[in-house]
C-alpha cells in the first residue's frame, strides 16, 4: 500500500510541476515616456490580468511601435459600436508608409506593421 501512496504522491508533484511550467508569462508592459529615433512621444499602455489571461489596454491618443510599446495582437475601441467622431489612426509599415488607416473600430497589430499611431479615440483593449 506504501508503494501506491508513494506514486501517487510522485505523480500529482510532476504534474503539478509541469502545469506550473505551462503558464503564461506576462506581456513586458514597459513603456517609454521619452523619444523614439523619429522624436515621437510614447504613448502609455497598460495590462488588465482578469484571470483568463493578460489583456493589455492603450491609451486613445500615443505613437506606438508595434511589439515594442503595443504588442501584436487585436484591439478594438472600448466601449464604441463606431469609429468616434475625432478619433484617428493608422498602421504604418518599418518605411512610414501607411498600411491601414481610420478603418472602424478594430484594429491587428502584426509582425509586418511597424508602427501604431492613435489620436482622439477611446482606449483600444486588447481582445486577441
Amino acid at each position: 500500500m506504501k508503494t501506491f501512496h508513494s506514486a501517487a504522491a510522485a505523480a500529482a508533484l510532476l504534474l503539478a510541476l509541469g502545469l506550473a511550467g505551462c503558464s503564461t508569462p506576462a506581456a513586458d508592459t514597459s513603456t517609454d515616456t521619452g523619444t523614439d529615433s523619429g522624436g515621437t512621444t510614447q504613448g502609455d499602455a497598460t495590462t488588465d490580468d482578469t484571470g483568463d489571461g493578460t489583456l493589455v489596454t492603450i491609451s486613445g491618443s500615443g505613437d506606438y511601435t508595434v511589439g515594442v510599446d503595443a504588442p501584436y495582437g487585436g484591439y478594438q475601441l472600448k466601449d464604441a459600436n463606431e469609429q468616434p467622431a475625432g478619433c484617428t489612426w493608422a498602421v504604418e509599415d518599418g518605411d512610414g508608409n501607411i498600411q491601414f488607416q481610420d478603418q472602424g473600430i478594430t484594429v491587428f497589430l502584426t509582425e509586418e506593421n511597424k508602427f501604431f499611431q492613435t489620436s482622439g479615440c477611446p482606449d483600444w483593449v486588447q481582445f486577441e
